[in-house]
């Protein structure tokens, strides 16, 4: 049904080509993305005859690790074994203490037909997961990551002109790069300071041409990772990643984590339930300028955070995008029409008014 969609997203997003090693995976969330899985390989066919795909059981998380099951079909048997031999695989799964430096020799050494291109659409993403991080800067592929994806999306936000898309996006985050401070307030409630300083912004241009480019589609965002200890103030949340609460909640931070959170919401008792298992994910880990003038999806959070005019604001996981929480969780929540002020030592700027993006 979506053949042509697909068709595109191999031409003008990934550059796919006939000496491409591809990979697609999903997982057993959603039955749609199932059937999904074997449209993407059919068409990935035209370009490519070396493709691998599978589906693996649902990790229930996003920035968890993926299975076992998966990192040997990507890397091969011998340098999984390795990995289990020198008992490091678990602790990479766990998100527990170990050497990246370690891991990634024994994948350079062992692994073997290391796919080039890796289009992954789990329900849950592995976008930030050494998973990635070790496909993208050990190995150099190319990898689209499309958690939560609808493929109504095909005909909405990935129908957009991406030469607009990349350059407004690395605009923000060369601003990003170069400002010390954030400041986003909302007419809802939200009002939240933090440090940017030292941090790299990113760019997710919805091109993946050259070795090691990495990120979501659709696209279309400015993102850093703030500095995790210096968070203060209140982020009002409207939406979880997937539905509209039905009772907002608000977060307070202090000292980069949050300290409380305020309402009577389902996801508010699901939120800390994630902080009793994995105190670490109540960190600040993301900030995020949406930039795709196509996305309009408030409900899903995939779409949500590239809408033109919004801001996004993550807990838990960033040590794969330039910070240093390592946990099995992270999610983002996005600020609609938000005023947002940055600045560094000596200039500050109005980023965005009441959800209008400002001269830049």
């Amino acid at each position: 049904m979506y053949s042509d969609q697909i068709r595109n997203l191999y031409k003008t997003n990934l550059n796919l080509n006939v000496k491409d090693r591809l990979l697609l995976f999903t997982d057993d969330e959603k039955d749609y993305l199932q059937e999904l899985i074997e449209d993407f390989a059919k068409v990935g066919r035209e370009f490519t005859q070396n493709i691998k795909f599978t589906i693996y059981s649902s990790t229930k998380t996003h920035g968890a690790e993926p299975p076992e099951e998966l990192w040997e079909i990507t890397f091969g048997k011998e340098a999984i074994s390795e990995l289990k031999e020198k008992g490091l695989l678990e602790k990479v799964l766990m998100k527990e203490n170990y050497s990246q430096e370690e891991v990634s020799q024994i994948l350079k050494e062992k692994a073997q037909d290391v796919p080039t291109a890796v289009v992954a659409f789990p329900y849950f993403s592995t976008t930030h997961t050494f998973y990635r991080k070790a496909l993208t800067e050990v190995f150099g592929a190319r990898y689209v990551s499309m958690p939560l994806f609808d493929p109504t999306m095909f005909l909405t936000s990935m129908n957009v002109d991406w030469g607009f898309v990349a350059k407004l996006s690395t605009d923000i985050a060369d601003m990003l790069t170069e400002a010390e401070w954030v400041h986003v307030k909302s007419e809802y409630g939200t009002d939240l300071e933090f440090s940017v300083k030292g941090r790299k912004g990113i760019a997710d241009t919805g091109l993946f041409h050259n070795p090691g480019e990495f990120g979501n589609l659709p696209a279309g965002e400015a993102f850093t990772a703030p500095i995790e200890t210096e968070a203060y103030g209140r982020l009002v949340i409207l939406y979880a990643p997937d539905r509209e609460l039905e009772r907002p909640i608000t977060m307070k931070f202090i000292d980069g984590g949050v300290e409380s959170i305020e309402g009577f919401e389902d996801y508010r008792y699901f939120i800390e339930d994630i902080f009793k298992k994995m105190p670490e994910a109540r960190f600040i880990a993301e900030f995020g300028v949406g930039t795709n003038p196509k996305a309009s999806r408030p409900d899903n959070l995939l779409e949500a955070e590239k809408i033109l005019g919004t801001v996004h604001v993550a807990i838990g996981d960033n040590h794969t995008f330039g910070g240093l929480n390592k946990v099995g969780f992270h999610t983002d929540y996005v600020v609609f029409k938000p005023t947002v002020l940055i600045g560094g030592k000596g200039w500050e700027k109005k980023l965005l008014l009441k959800g209008e993006l400002q001269k830049i």
